[in-house]
């Protein structure tokens, strides 16, 4: 190495004859861990084939294990959800009985009135007048839930009857704010 490279580079004299002295003694040492591995390697090969491992001809094939391993997650799945379900059937109450939830009635829908029909007019077996309720129409409102409101269930001829009273073509045309007449008889 010239010596203005080890100025520039910072490594001394002695330091540089130390790297090459080492690498002497790995080139030197080198052949001889290769030749030792040979060797090693060679006696290991003997020794195998003289304790003659043979394959067993009793293996099972890997469906054999596939096969045993899916009937067995089908039972233990089998068993998990019957012991879960005789949990949830013991740990629920028997009571057949179970009170109805009732829904608060809500404030935007309006108040109804019913009359009882008076009794000297059914006898006279005259034929009851129309009662008609107003409406007005709010935000979310349809014409089907207009009429599941007023009558319980849903009727087409109930829808025809709203239609028919308020003069309307279209059962989907209905705007917020709008009074709608709602045909109730007795």
């Amino acid at each position: 190495m010239k010596s203005t490279t080890l100025r520039r580079s910072n490594i001394t004299r002695e330091r540089v004859a130390m790297m090459e002295a080492l690498n002497r003694y790995n080139r030197a040492h080198q052949d001889e861990d290769f030749y030792r591995t040979q060797s090693k390697n060679r006696e290991l090969d003997a020794l195998w084939q003289s304790f003659g491992v043979k394959a067993q001809k009793n293996e099972k094939a890997p469906q054999v294990y596939f096969v045993t391993g899916l009937i067995a997650g089908v039972i233990i799945t089998l068993l998990i959800t019957t012991f879960i379900s005789l949990l949830i059937n013991f740990s629920t109450p028997k009571d057949d009985t179970i009170a109805p939830v009732k829904k608060p009635a809500s404030e935007s829908s309006g108040r109804f009135t019913f009359i009882p029909a008076d009794s000297s007019s059914s006898k006279k077996g005259a034929v009851s007048a129309p009662i008609n309720e107003e409406y007005v129409v709010k935000e979310g409102d349809t014409l089907e839930s207009i009429v599941i409101r007023f009558y319980g269930t849903f009727d087409m001829d109930k829808v025809g009857r709203i239609q028919n009273a308020n003069k309307m073509a279209n059962p989907n045309a209905l705007s917020i704010g709008q009074k709608l007449i709602i045909p109730i008889t007795q």
